[in-house]
């Protein structure tokens, strides 16, 4: 009788079985209605999403105008289908209402009446679907009212093995509690989610055109942007009365329809969550006391418009819900929102996550724990990736309103810093001290220690003060070895930048051992204490150590490495990638890459900043001057390096940097044909450095003191200095080429051509005397059996040499190419054959190239060999 009760004969079905008419103004979505089409080729198709979403309506529509043909029924669950008789009766009925079953078919009726008819029931309904002739879609919308175990576990039945012709189409604002699992691992479950439901700005752009409204594409794209692409909340905007944002727009609706439908524990959950960008169990059980964890994944399988973010347990609600959620908590407790913001930066301090907590606490008013924070983590917030957001934070205290105190005269001062405010920089850093001396001890000790740092890292080092930056940073890595961890939360970050910065002292005042151990031990605490831009710093003045005592390829490694830590952290214009740019430039000139040196330097101009450090200024200088030189302009190099000293400030004290730039000025003298400034700098001075070595062997060759200049690169020849080494037997080529001895020459360039090759040297080839290295290149060319590749190395390229990897080409030679072919035996140069030729270097060079073309031949020995082999010899 119960089953008459349900849809009598003649009767009208229930609204339950009807399929929903679409919404008025609603869009036809071509890629969710293909998602569905291709669905409904397998067994279920799951819709899921919090409300406002479009389940139903995407559903509808499709269903209305879906391209697969066949029978679909359609049963909108409600709470009183936790029963299973009326359940299952109201599925049968669906089915009867869509033609899918007909009488005479053999499936059930009606529901079980008693729970032991269920097993039976499920058996004949699987077995009457499977028999069906053809296809049939079972739509079953609002399923997250079924919560009755007795119906879950028959539907779980069902998909265990769904009969071949049901596919099932779930729409449910909660993950339904089915065994979705093995169809999901199968590949056999669709799904379709809220990121998938949610519109992008053309989408949005058809709704905005189906209800007769227009915005501009930037103002679209913020409405998109500020919904997160949820459908209710984009049409709640665009009905909105003009002046009215989108997040007051959907408010209402998201307290009335989300909010107040939650018991009273999840609705004060839920605001008190609200408060931080982000929340985690633990933060949300800080914050409520109440255990989080469990909660927020359950509220997450709600779809409650909450989703995970990152790993680590972390969450966020949705935009405009936490929006709702917020201005629902001011509107009923004020002062909640300030204590949650203070217990959220409490959680956020004690787990060594300072920008939150300073965020936070800037929130909720207490400036006193804003500035206490910046005493323990600012600096090195001010170092990170994060200065600009940290600088944007601090320009919110009111410090004129706050006791003057020594953290928060601290705070002014590197606030001023951060702003570019350098005027009264050294008048703030003594009033902290004046402030902490009239402290007395009590609490002193880790301020003093931070301003120490700052006044080291941010001003000493700035100015190039370098001895003074050493011993400054000396006591403040005492002092930090006295600290706890408890008492200075960011001892660890403190100590990689006192370290790193105590390596840079040492560096520049010649301290090159040292200097190594403390910039080593920097970079590796600074990644073990999370300091990205401190390791990237450290990285590039171990570049440029390994670069002064001559490794290039250690320099190219430590230069790489900083990069590509700087390149992971979207860092690559900060100022500690300023040493690794300059690294860079340099290894690409002395590689003979001068536009890739010239867009590195370039780079390290920018990186640099309006206000760069003195000791960066310099070496780009330097560096520029370099430039210049190599392409025949040293009396512009000379201005350049002319006007270091105004612009380096009377504060610099660096030796190290001092001997680089008389290296550069010693370059400008020779390259203007004057050795004796060189000899001047170098000829009485003990201790001499590689480079320095070289140039005074080079001044006193070109001043007739051959002997002593031997002397000197009789030394760099087998020293450690590869580069150094490179440069002494190119000019030792070029004396005993002078004096007459060719195999000495021969012998000394075959040396520095060994020497170059594995590193890529090819600026001392430029730097010498041209046209002799040319002329002895091309007499080396012809005497040495070719190694590796042909027209690869340093010798191919000095030679003008190219690769020919082709087999020998159709076609005689010319007549003029047959005339360059009988002088390619002799050891003429190329010069030398455009002489007795009376035509230019230039064509001879074409000629060779396409006979080496013409006879496959990848240089000029192997040219000759086969020409005689073919009779043209």
């Amino acid at each position: 009788m119960r089953d008459q009760m349900r849809a009598g004969p003649g009767s009208a079905p229930p609204a339950q079985v009807a399929r929903p008419r679409p919404p008025q103004g609603l869009i036809w979505r071509p890629r969710l209605a293909e998602t569905l089409d291709r669905g409904t080729r397998q067994a279920v198709t799951l819709i899921c999403a919090g409300p406002g979403w479009g389940k139903t309506a995407l559903a509808s529509a499709w269903a209305g105008a879906r391209a697969v043909s066949g029978p679909i029924a359609w049963l909108t669950c409600a709470a009183d289908h936790n029963d299973p008789y009326t359940f299952w009766s109201d599925l049968l009925l669906a089915l009867r209402t869509s033609g899918a079953v007909r009488p005479g078919q053999s499936v059930p009726q009606r529901g079980p009446v008693v729970p032991a008819e269920g097993p039976d029931f499920l058996r004949r309904l699987g077995s009457g679907l499977a028999a069906l002739p053809g296809p049939v879609v079972v739509v079953l919308d609002d399923l997250q009212e079924i919560t009755d175990q007795r119906i879950l576990v028959g539907l779980s039945g069902l998909l265990r093995h769904p009969p071949d012709r049901l596919r099932l189409v779930l729409i449910s604002r909660t993950d339904p509690d089915l065994s979705l699992h093995r169809l999901r691992t199968a590949g056999e479950l669709t799904e379709i989610r809220a990121r998938d439901l949610a519109f992008g700005v053309e989408e949005a752009a058809e709704l905005l055109a189906a209800r007769g409204r227009r915005l501009s594409a930037v103002d679209l794209a913020a409405l998109v942007r500020a919904t997160e692409g949820w459908g209710a909340g984009l049409r709640l905007a665009m009905d909105a009365p003009a002046g009215v944002g989108p997040d007051e727009a959907s408010a209402d609706y998201l307290v009335r329809e989300v909010l107040a439908a939650q018991p009273t524990p999840v609705r004060d959950f839920l605001l008190g969550t609200s408060v931080p960008d982000r929340i985690n169990g633990s933060l949300a059980e800080a914050v409520t006391g109440r255990p989080g964890e469990q909660l927020l994944a359950r509220l997450e399988r709600a779809n409650l418009f909450i989703e995970r973010v990152g790993g680590h347990g972390w969450y966020r609600y949705h935009r405009q819900f936490r929006a709702a959620l917020r201005g629902q908590l001011a509107r009923e407790c004020e002062d909640v929102a300030a204590r949650v913001h203070l217990l959220a930066a409490q959680w956020h301090a004690g787990r060594d996550n300072p920008l939150a907590a300073l965020h936070h606490a800037a929130a909720a008013g207490d400036w006193q724990l804003v500035t206490r924070l910046l005493v323990d983590h600012g600096l090195a917030l001010f170092v990170s990736p994060d200065r600009v957001e940290l600088i944007d934070l601090m320009r919110r205290i009111p410090l004129a309103r706050l006791p003057e105190t020594a953290e928060s005269t601290l705070c002014l001062v590197m606030l001023r810093y951060g702003l570019g405010d350098l005027s009264g920089l050294a008048r703030g850093i003594d009033r902290v001290r004046e402030l902490l001396r009239e402290r007395g001890h009590g609490g002193r000790e880790l301020i003093a220690t931070v301003l120490d740092l700052f006044e080291a890292a941010l001003v000493i080092r700035w100015r190039g003060d370098m001895p003074r930056l050493v011993t400054t940073t000396t006591g403040v890595l005492t002092d930090l070895a006295r600290l706890h961890r408890d008492e200075a939360p960011a001892v660890l970050r403190y100590r990689a930048m006192a370290l790193l910065n105590k390596g840079i002292g040492l560096l520049w005042t010649n301290r090159l051992d040292h200097a190594d151990r403390y910039l080593w031990a920097a970079a590796t605490g600074a990644r073990a204490a999370g300091i990205p831009l401190v390791e990237v710093n450290a990285l590039g003045h171990l570049a440029l150590l390994a670069l002064i005592q001559g490794s290039l390829r250690e320099a190219g490694e430590h230069a790489d490495a900083a990069l590509g830590v700087a390149r992971r952290i979207d860092a690559e214009d900060r100022f500690s990638v300023t040493p690794a740019y300059v690294v860079r430039a340099s290894l690409d000139l002395w590689q003979g890459a001068e536009p890739e040196a010239e867009e590195a330097l370039r780079r390290a101009l920018h990186s640099s900043g309006e206000q760069p450090e003195t000791a960066m200024t310099v070496l780009m200088a330097v560096f520029r001057a370099y430039l210049l030189i190599d392409r025949g302009e040293p009396r512009t190099a000379r201005t350049v390096l002319a006007t270091l000293a105004a612009e380096a400030g009377p504060a610099l004290r660096a030796p190290m940097l001092d001997r680089i730039v008389e290296l550069a000025h010693s370059e400008v003298d020779l390259a203007l044909g004057d050795p004796r400034p060189v000899l001047t700098r170098y000829a009485h001075r003990d201790g001499l450095y590689p480079p320095e070595q070289l140039l005074l062997a080079h001044a006193r060759q070109l001043t007739g003191r051959t002997a002593e200049a031997e002397e000197l690169l009789a030394l760099l020849r087998d020293g450690p200095d590869r580069v150094a080494a490179v440069s002494a037997w190119l000019l030792t080529a070029l004396a005993a080429d002078a004096q007459g001895r060719g195999q000495r020459a021969g012998e000394a360039l075959g040396q520095a051509l060994a020497a170059a090759e594995p590193i890529g040297i090819r600026r001392p080839f430029r730097r010498f005397d041209n046209a002799r290295v040319l002329a002895l290149a091309e007499r080396q060319q012809w005497l040495t059996e070719p190694r590796g590749r042909v027209g690869e190395g340093v010798l191919a390229e000095i030679t003008g040499e190219i690769p020919i990897g082709t087999p020998p080409t159709a076609g005689p030679l010319s007549e003029r190419e047959i005339d360059v072919l009988q002088y390619l035996p002799t050891v003429l140069t190329a010069g030398e054959i455009a002489e007795n030729l009376g035509i230019s270097v230039n064509t001879v060079k074409a000629h060779m190239r396409s006979i080496y073309r013409k006879l496959g031949a990848g240089r000029r020995r192997e040219a000759v060999v086969i020409a005689r082999q073919l009779g043209l010899l």
